[in-house]
Formats: structure tokens, sequence, C-alpha cells
């Protein structure tokens, strides 16, 4: 049931009454009326009823209150909206400054490596070798400094080898510094970042060079020079233990007594080299392409010879003990004095008795079943 509705003060009228003298039938004459109060009223005020007691009270009342929460609750809500977007815009302008900032120290050192490699490149055609030595290192500094920049600086380290490098040294002298140098940095590289580069070295005249493992407890992490071009290079009592030469291309190259212990020669092109007394110990030349090759005297022992193509190559003399040889071909190759021992030949292609006969065997040597 709804409250009484609450009742405004009302203004009270005064009554007043004519009071007449009674007289009978025969008086000749009345008093004057008077006006007497017969009631005396006062403007009330009635009591003003609490909230709940008023019609419809407790319902505005609760309006009222929860309107405030709601409002209060909007305004909190668009003060987070509107701190949130200012917080964005502030983050979005802090990325935007810093990635100002970075394309402005990119561009920084892009200045400072353009400047670094035209003075380094300059110093090249100097007269004084210490002048070409330091451009030459300085190319090294910024080969490393700037990974795309590499086969750039690669390519000039071997064209300038090609032109510096073109005549052999006077006799009883060695390779001259810079020349070595030179290659020196040119094979301490690191190949991933070369980017399809080839080292082309081809008839370059490089007797007695030494390019030692970049590190001494890892004797096959020599030079890196897969895919190089060395051709017709004179690489005669080289240094190169541990070189990476996969895929090398040295048709007739000269490398008569280099050391090539531990080197990677897989899939290299040999074809027609001179190898009369090299090292090759423990290398790798697994699918090597010997064809024609001359490798008296080469101390092949410990080598992987596996589908190495042999045809026609001059082993006389070659120690090939505990090589494998399993799958290759050695067809027309000359073994007159080879050391066989311990070698694996027992799937080896056109192997004939008259080779067999001609080298050395034991015991260990494993040959063919049509000629065990």
């Amino acid at each position: 049931m709804s409250p009484t509705p609450a009742r405004r003060p009302r203004l009270r009228r005064t009554t007043r009454l004519s009071a007449r003298t009674s007289a009978g039938p025969g008086a000749s004459s009345a008093r004057p009326a008077e006006t007497v109060p017969v009631s005396e009223e006062r403007l009330e005020e009635e009591t003003v009823p609490a909230p709940e007691e008023r019609p419809g009270g407790l319902d505005w009342a609760r309006r009222i209150e929860l309107g405030t929460v709601v409002v209060t609750a909007v305004v909190a809500v668009v003060g987070l909206w509107y701190s949130g977007i200012q917080t964005r815009q502030a983050n979005e302008q802090a990325q935007q400054a810093n990635a100002q900032a970075r394309d402005d120290r990119a561009l920084a050192k892009e200045g400072q490596i353009t400047d670094r490699y035209t003075a380094a490149v300059g110093h090249l055609g100097e007269e004084k070798m210490d002048m070409r030595l330091g451009g030459i290192y300085a190319l090294q500094r910024i080969m490393q400094d700037s990974h795309r920049d590499q086969p750039t600086i690669a390519n000039v380290l071997a064209t300038y080898l090609r032109t510096h490098a073109a005549k052999p040294p006077a006799k009883g002298q060695v390779v001259l510094a810079d020349v070595h140098a030179a290659l020196n940095v040119l094979a301490e590289r690191d190949p991933t970042h070369d980017d399809g580069f080839r080292p082309d070295l081809r008839d370059a005249q490089l007797p007695g060079v030494e390019l030692k493992p970049n590190d001494p407890a890892d004797p096959t992490s020599g030079a890196a020079l897969s895919d190089a071009v060395l051709s017709n290079a004179d690489l005669s009592e080289a240094f190169l233990r541990g070189a990476n030469l996969i895929n090398a291309d040295l048709r007739d190259a000269n490398l008569a007594g280099a050391d090539l212990r531990f080197a990677d020669l897989s899939n290299a092109n040999l074809r027609f080299a001179d190898l009369t007394g090299a090292d090759l110990i423990n290398a790798d030349l697994g699918f090597v392409r010997l064809r024609g090759a001359d490798l008296i005297n080469a101390d092949l022992s410990g080598a992987n010879l596996t589908s190495a193509f042999l045809i026609g190559a001059d082993l006389i003399n070659a120690d090939l003990s505990g090589a494998d040889l399993s799958i290759a071909d050695l067809s027309g190759a000359n073994l007159t004095g080879a050391n066989l021992a311990g070698a694996d030949l027992s799937i080896a292609k056109k192997l004939t008795k008259r080779q067999v006969d001609s080298a050395r065997v034991d015991g260990r040597t494993l040959l063919p079943d049509s000629l065990s």
C-alpha cells in the first residue's frame, strides 16, 4: 500500500457570527449586532513526514542514489578510456621517436662505413707497403662490422690478389707481405655472409703461403676457400692444413709439397693437378675428381677417397695405408709401389689384378672378392 500523500499547511478562516439580543415579540428596538468570535484558528504547519512516509519517497531516494553511482561509474570509465588513449598515443610517439633514432643511427653508421671503405680502398693503391697493409686490415674490420658489405670487400681482396700475385716471386723470395695479408683476410672471413660470393683466385702465384687453422685446437678449422676458383694457381709448399676446399676448382693447380692434412676437398675438381709429395693425411677426398692428377709420393694415409675419380691418376709410391677407397674409380690408375696396407678397396671400381700386384698390400688390405 502506497504511503499517504503529504498534506500542505492550510489557512483556516476565522468565522464571526452576529449575536442578536433576543427579545420578546414586543421589543421596540434591538441592540446593534456585535461580531463575536465563535472560534479562532491559527495557521498551522503540520509535521513533514519522513521520506519513507511520503508517497513514492523511498523509490526516489533509491533512484537518486543509484543515479549517483551510475554517473560516478560512467565518469570513471570515461576517465580510464581517455587515459588509455593518452597512454597509447604516448607509446606510439615513443615508438616513432625510437624508430627515427634507429634510422638516424643506421644512416650515420652507413655513412661512416662508406667513408671508411673509401679510405681503405684508397690505401690499396699506395706505393708504401705499410699503407697497403693498413688498407687491407681496415677492410677486414669493415667486413666484420658490416656483414652485408662482406661480398663486396671479399671481391675487392680477390681482385687485389689476382693483380698483385699474377707473377711468381723472384727466385729465393717469398710472397709479399700485402699479398699474404690479403689472402689471410679472405681465408679468415665467415662464409655464411658471402651471399653467393665465390673467391676467384685463378692463376694466382702463391707458393709457400701459410694459412693456419682459425682454432689451434681444431685441425679442421682452416682457410675458408670452399667454392674457390684456384685453377692454374701455384700453391706449392703451401700450408693449408684443415682448409675448407669443398667444391673448389683446382684444375691444373700446383699443390706439390702442400700440407693438406685434415683438409676437406670433397667434390673438388683436381683434374691434372700436381700433388706430388703432398701431405693429405686424414684429408677428405670424397667424390673428388683426380683424373690425370699427379700423386707421386703423396701421403694419403687415412684419407677418405670414397667415390673418388682416380681415372688415370699417377699414384706411384703414394701412401694409401688405411685409406678408404670404397666405390673409387681406379681405371687406368698407376699404383706401382703404392702402399695399400690396411686400405679398403673391397668395392673399388675397375681395379685390376695387375694394379694390385704392382702395389704393396698386407693381410689387412681389403680387396674385391674377384681379386682376393
